[in-house]
């Protein structure tokens, strides 16, 4: 993140755009470094980078926490895909090639930020009540035995 994106921010949005990049699996570990920085999380990202990688991202058939929401939510993919896009076309989103699905947890925390920032009341409590912290509630039951995975989500949690 530039210093001058990072200027032009609320500091709400700002904290959604790093929490989307951390939540990602497209951020290398300089990027998800920074992320964490700007989030103020104790700690290096290098440190819990195993344990977070087997949490959110690895595992067969998925991870124990998926970061797809649908999947976690257990709530119908496409239909949470196509709601999604809809905000990001009212919030006039362009994707790049290199892109996550629209449900994944990362493009969704930039949707947010993108509502904060542009003082979208529907389309924040939307995104937050129905989609972000159903999330965190499912997430925390499925971190019990992690503790500092589970703080991580509780940080989110205190963001949102």
């Amino acid at each position: 993140m530039t210093a001058m994106i990072e200027a032009s921010l609320k500091p709400a949005a700002l904290r959604m755009l790093a929490w989307g990049c951390l939540w990602s699996p497209l951020a290398d570990n300089e990027e998800h470094q920074e992320a964490w920085e700007v989030l103020g999380l104790p700690g290096r990202f290098e440190d819990v980078r195993i344990e977070y990688w087997n949490s959110f991202h690895a595992g067969m058939p998925q991870p124990p926490v998926p970061v797809l929401l649908h999947a976690l939510l257990q709530c119908e993919g496409a239909g949470t895909r196509e709601d999604l896009m809809r905000v990001a076309n009212y919030l006039e989103v362009e994707w790049d090639e290199r892109r996550l699905p629209p449900d994944h947890l990362g493009p969704v925390c930039e949707l947010y930020g993108l509502a904060i920032e542009r003082e979208e009341p529907v389309l924040i409590d939307g995104l937050r009540d129905r989609y972000l912290r159903p999330w965190v509630v499912a997430a925390l039951a499925a971190l019990n035995n992690r503790p500092a995975m589970m703080g991580l989500v509780q940080r989110f949690l205190n963001d949102l």
